[in-house]
């Protein structure tokens, strides 16, 4: 079954975060190497301003339509903190209008709107986001989303610069230039400087997006971009078909000093884990150690084997609570037809589950983890120890994930088969489990069941 909730709430979070990422500016001087280019020249000296205004418009368009639609909005560049306050309203087709917000930092999308805000769980404001999981890099599209990400990505533009001609933007005259941004170009610089994580990131979103982002910058007489437009082609279906974003950018008032405050923790619900898992980028970094600490003791195979055994004994017999409220939620689903999947008792019943899943992995699981990377194995066993911590987190924040969409009344992870997914680790743990000589840590069939097993 295609939730319909959760593909408007994809798109919406796809859009958004792409959003902030054009209509900001910084550029974050990492490492004072010399500029190359006019493009990177302009990044450079329009970040070392304080402040500045910006009006934007987005526009959005098919190659299937005619219609497009159109955003207009303002907003506020803070310098000195790298933070941006962007608002935008659009006209929807059925006649109404969506308004948005988003406020970003060198690492995090902070988005509200009048779409999303009756799609978040009770006392949540906010959609906050990490694009490309808050690296902050030297090259370009990982630099950050908010006013760190347009310039960052100017100075990384890899393709030719031309000079296209002179026009005047808010009445300073200006040079237009033309470039591209090539994201299989970033996962080879993230590559070669040694960032592999960065790099495989890149790498996913560059096989969901692969074509050049085209890039215009009218660049006045003091080396400053007045304005900016990108064209990014959006996928938008598993057949290819796109969707055209274009994005135009001035800037003015430069000087302009403002502050801005990130939204309260308690009102954000962080959309982070589902992107992940929906780019299959689930590493196990956010939870769990990868492995025993350096210098940690090397136990013997027996002593390595009880230790281990014990913790993960320990921990089958604190979840047994957890699964029998996962069997309770999951038996009041079966108890729902077909139409009633879109309800508000399954849409409470899914939040609950989110909720429940959550806590088992934020609690039992976390805690297990840590346990089990504290112990050091036979020096014979250590990388295939890691493997099975890794596996294990992996597991483990694919789990948050699906806690997360639960709890915003969608059934699965946008774009993720679960169950293929499940029986892959399954199979691993299960060998390295054997291997290790762990059994108790191996999987227990009945956990992690949930409403989405109800769902064709």
């Amino acid at each position: 079954m295609t939730n319909p909730l959760s593909r408007r709430l994809l798109q919406l979070a796809g859009l958004l975060s792409l959003l902030l990422i054009a209509v900001v500016v910084n550029y974050l001087i990492h490492d004072g190497s010399s500029v190359v280019n006019p493009i990177a020249e302009a990044a450079q000296r329009t970040a070392a301003m304080p402040g500045a205004r910006l009006k934007f418009e987005i526009t959005y368009s098919s190659e299937d339509s005619s219609k497009t639609i159109t955003g207009t909005g303002s907003g506020d560049y803070d310098g000195r903190t790298g933070r941006s306050d962007a608002q935008m309203t659009m006209p929807l087709p059925d006649g109404g209008s969506l308004w948005t917000e988003s406020v970003a930092d060198r690492r995090n999308i902070y988005t509200r709107s009048s779409t999303l805000e009756p799609l978040l769980p009770p006392g949540k404001l906010w959609l906050g986001m990490q694009p490309l999981l808050g690296h902050e890099s030297v090259s370009g599209l990982g630099s950050g989303p908010g006013a760190d990400g347009m310039l960052e990505e100017l100075k990384a533009a890899g393709g030719d610069i031309e000079e296209v001609d002179h026009q005047t933007v808010g009445g300073h005259p200006t040079t237009r230039y033309k470039t591209s941004i090539d994201p299989a170009r970033e996962a080879d610089i993230a590559e070669e400087s040694g960032d592999h994580a960065l790099a495989r990131e890149y790498e996913a979103i560059a096989a969901r997006a692969p074509e050049s982002i085209e890039v215009e910058v009218w660049i006045d007489g003091h080396g400053l971009a007045r304005m900016i437009a990108m064209v990014e082609k959006l996928p938008i279906t598993p057949d290819g078909k796109t969707l055209d974003m274009t994005t135009r950018v001035e800037f003015f008032a430069f000087g302009h000093k403002t502050k801005i405050p990130l939204p309260p923790k308690r009102q954000v619900f962080d959309y982070t884990p589902v992107l992940r898992a929906e780019l299959g980028l689930e590493d196990g970094s956010i939870l769990g150690r990868s492995g025993p600490p350096a210098g940690a003791k090397q136990l013997s195979t027996s002593v390595f084997r009880r230790r281990a055994n014990a913790i993960c004994s320990r921990a089958l017999a604190a979840s047994k609570g957890f699964l029998r409220r996962d069997e309770a939620l999951t038996g009041r689903f079966g108890t729902l037809g077909p139409g009633d999947l879109g309800s508000a008792e399954a849409k409470s019943l899914l939040r609950a589950t989110g909720r429940l899943f959550e806590g088992f992995a934020e609690g039992t699981g976390r805690r297990m983890l840590d346990k089990l990377a504290a112990v050091a194995p036979p020096a014979r066993d250590l990388q295939e120890y890691r493997r099975f911590l890794k596996v294990n987190a992996q597991e483990l924040e694919t789990l948050v994930a699906l806690a997360r969409v639960n709890q915003l009344g969608v059934y699965k992870v946008p774009g993720v088969d679960r169950k293929a997914v499940e029986a892959r680790r399954t199979a691993e743990q299960e060998m390295l489990a054997a291997s290790l000589g762990v059994p108790a840590c191996a999987p227990h069939s009945g956990s992690g069941a949930g409403p989405d097993d109800q769902v064709a």
